[in-house]
């Protein structure tokens, strides 16, 4: 504080608050501009105020990002004499860094002479380290390095450029012994303390989520101990719209009744509640307020007299939240949302029409540059139902260009799917002299740097989330010792006029599989608003039960895009109204009474008191179709399923609705309640989902099994002759029989017609 209160200049008194923001007296003003300081004069200060605040010190988190959260697929690959990569990570609006450090392992080739090779290191195009390279050390070399935080910024890149030399002569920049290997296992550690921010609604998300956070969302909901249903719809469709902020970082939403958590958190309360003497408007209100018991947090409050009001809160909120400003908006009315068509989902692409790759990611994403370029990649959904069975697969129109090499002929462009390789296209096309390249270059003639080519996406990759991924190879020619210096200028591009075309294909699909639900949600998200989805909780649903909801609610809402306004919410005994709606049920221990009665329908069950998987009758049948085996699976008899006994089972189960056919139900239950968070960290966990099949899953501690048992039912509709060739593709010996049958009508046919043919012959010649 002596330094503080010393000091002239706005540079060290902007910081110091910054520093200091967890005292109530600097509060109002962490809110000010910063400038950028003078590196020499305020670190000191920044040490000492960081170190003497006990306050501060208990707010900070140490935060640890792997190279793959940073961006980077795998090990990071430098090549070259002047190899570079960069990876990106961003801090949160209210919090700053105090504190980093960046931990290396890294190999390198043993053909690199250490006094002119070295690694340096980058922090916003700013350089903070030059990493000499140990003599005689190739394997195992290991690196911490202490990052200035005053280098920091909202978004930083980091970036790695590696300087290799094998000789003091002339060398060739694309020898294979140039290389340095960045070792996976690196990560930067960032220490974060928080700052203040005022209360206003029109910075949502934030604080309760930051676009800037990779780490997947916690948010905290707090209830009442008795939530009205109307209450946890509207936290279901709050969840959905923080679901969709989130994104692939995964959302999940403690639950707390009573009880306000220490940091942000988002409140439900209606008129007649009390949480923690919280005071709130009796109107349908949404407010940011200051968490009573720790400055630096803020409270989301969503609140009504009724449940009608808790909704219509909800939905402003998921709605038109760029436009709300304040520090607490009361809505009034509401003008009704447009129900949504099926398939039109804002996150998914059209299969209605072709979609230009512009409208999918930005051009800047399908530029890449350098001798060896990164790997451009688009991320896109479709609904997993579309039915391409015996068809060319999707078209792609690709347009790209790229840096015209005449004489480099192994040049390509390498297309693939979800890193399943599809084709290789040549960027150049063999020249036989010099007179073709001048000929190829003038003035009216086709430009070889622009190309076109349609392709087929195959029918079996098609459905769910998919990345295609677009590599350029540029060839690069040894003429002999130092004639072989090519230009540093290399650029690929993907045309964003480029097509996808998904249209055409009717949409079916065999069902139930669990690898629908947890890649897209679907069939739920069939309609992106869920309006033909019901929900059935518990009659007293516990913390967990409510947190799995608030879980599958936020991953509706990032399938598709869109908040669930309109799902169905009930207990078992509304069941029966959801008979035309595909069905979430969850439960734990024996608090879902749905268990009992839809016994005889589940995958798992339990006989003699013993639980086993239901078993089914295994019976020959021929079927034809590669990907089907030649068995016919049928369930066994109806059997018991007791949930009272003592264990710890969690399982993902789906099945055909009991109430009415071609509809699907998928059921969370774990035998005790706090096991339900396995169910939620696999369905947050986007490297995760791929393991979730078949209709039964099993989650254990530390991985799952799954397995197919239930009844294949179908989905969607197909045109007449499309449905007859199916079906005639899985019992060809029905065609067989059918072509017989033809063959004795057209017999029998063409006897009658030969018979009064001859008969007249006879009847003219007497």
């Amino acid at each position: 504080m002596k330094h503080l209160s010393a000091c002239g200049t706005s540079h060290i008194l902007s910081l110091a608050v910054k520093a200091l923001v967890v005292s109530l007296s600097c509060v109002a003003l962490s809110t000010t501009v910063m400038a950028k300081p003078k590196k020499a004069k305020i670190k000191p200060v920044i040490e000492e105020v960081l170190t003497t605040s006990p306050a501060v010190l208990a707010q900070q988190r140490l935060v640890s990002l792997s190279f793959k959260q940073l961006g980077a697929w795998s090990a990071v690959n430098l090549r070259g004499t002047d190899g570079s990569r960069t990876l990106g990570f961003n801090v949160r609006a209210d919090e700053m860094v105090v504190g980093a450090k960046l931990k290396l392992r890294y190999d390198y080739s043993p053909a690199l002479i250490p006094e002119l090779s070295h690694l340096r290191v980058l922090l916003n195009e700013t350089v903070v380290q030059v990493e000499g390279l140990p003599t005689g050390q190739h394997l195992g070399n290991t690196r911490d390095i202490d990052l200035d935080p005053r280098l920091m910024a909202d978004q930083n890149f980091l970036r790695f450029n590696l300087i290799g030399h094998y000789t003091r002569q002339c060398e060739d920049p694309f020898h294979t012994s140039l290389w340095l290997t960045l070792s996976d296992l690196g990560k930067l550690e960032l220490t974060l303390a928080p700052k203040a921010m005022v209360n206003d609604l029109k910075f949502l998300p934030a604080p309760f989520f930051d676009r800037r956070d990779d780490a997947t969302l916690k948010l905290p909901f707090v209830f009442s101990s008795t939530p009205s249903m109307g209450t946890m719809k509207a936290a279901g469709i709050v969840a959905s719209w923080f679901g969709m902020q989130a994104g692939n970082r995964g959302a999940q939403f403690p639950v707390s009744l009573n009880e306000l958590p220490n940091g942000n958190a988002v409140v439900f309360v209606q008129s007649g509640e009390n949480i923690a003497g919280l005071e709130h408007p009796s109107g349908a209100t949404l407010s940011v307020v200051t968490h009573p018991n720790n400055p630096l947090a803020k409270l989301l409050l969503v609140t009504g007299g009724n449940d009608d009001d808790m909704l219509r809160a909800a939905r402003a909120l998921a709605l038109i939240s760029n436009t709300l400003s304040g520090s607490s908006v009361a809505v009034a009315k509401e003008t009704e949302a447009t129900p949504r068509k099926p398939y039109d989902a804002p996150a998914w692409l059209p299969s209605d029409r072709p979609v230009r790759f512009g409208e999918i990611a930005r051009p800047e994403e399908l530029r890449t540059q350098g001798w060896y370029p990164e790997v451009i990649r688009m991320n896109y959904r479709v609904s997993p139902d579309l039915f391409t069975w015996r068809t060319q697969g999707v078209p792609l129109n690709l347009k790209y260009r790229f840096t015209h090499l005449p004489e480099h002929k192994a040049s390509s462009l390498n297309v693939s799917l979800n890193n399943d390789f599809i084709h290789a296209l040549p960027l150049n096309i063999p020249f036989k002299n010099p007179d073709e390249v001048n000929q190829l270059n003038q003035v009216g003639s086709d430009n070889v740097s622009r190309r076109n080519d349609l392709l087929f996406i195959p029918p079996y990759a098609v459905g769910g989330r998919d990345q295609l991924q677009m590599g350029y190879y540029f060839d690069l020619l040894k003429h002999g010792e130092c004639q072989n210096m090519p230009p540093d200028n290399l650029v690929g591009a993907i045309d964003p006029e480029s097509t996808l075309d998904f249209s055409g294909f009717p949409h079916y699909a065999a069902m139930p599989d669990l690898a629908y639900f947890a890649n897209v949600g679907f069939p739920f998200t069939r309609l992106a608003d869920l309006a033909e989805t019901g929900v059935v909780l518990p009659d007293r649903p516990n913390t967990h039960e409510l947190g799995v909801y608030l879980a599958l609610m936020g991953r509706m809402g990032e399938s598709t895009g869109y908040p669930v306004l309109r799902h169905a919410l009930g207990t078992a005994a509304d069941v029966d109204k959801m008979a035309d709606r595909d069905v979430m049920v969850i439960g734990s221990a024996n608090s879902q009474a749905l268990l009992s009665k839809w016994a005889d329908k589940l995958p798992l069950v339990q006989i003699n008191g013993e639980r086993r998987v239901r078993e089914p009758d295994v019976t020959w049948k021929p079927t034809y179709r590669w990907e089907q085996q030649d068995n016919q699976f049928t369930p066994t008899p109806k059997g018991d399923l007791n949930l009272n006994s003592g264990g710890d089972l969690t399982t993902l189960m789906a099945f055909e609705s009991p109430m009415k056919p071609a509809r699907s139900v998928v059921l969370v239950h774990a035998d005790r309640p706090g096991d339900l968070q396995r169910v939620t960290d696999v369905l947050t966990n986007m490297e995760r989902i791929s393991q979730i099949k078949g209709d039964l899953v099993v989650f254990n501690e530390k991985d799952l099994n799954h397995t197919k048992v239930s009844a294949t039912y179908y989905v969607g509709a197909l045109p007449f002759m499309s449905k007859l060739r199916w079906l005639f593709a899985d019992h060809p010996m029905w065609a067989g029989l059918v072509v017989v049958l033809a063959s004795l009508l057209l017999a029998v046919a063409l006897s009658q017609t030969l018979r009064k043919v001859f008969h007249r012959r006879g009847t003219l010649k007497l």
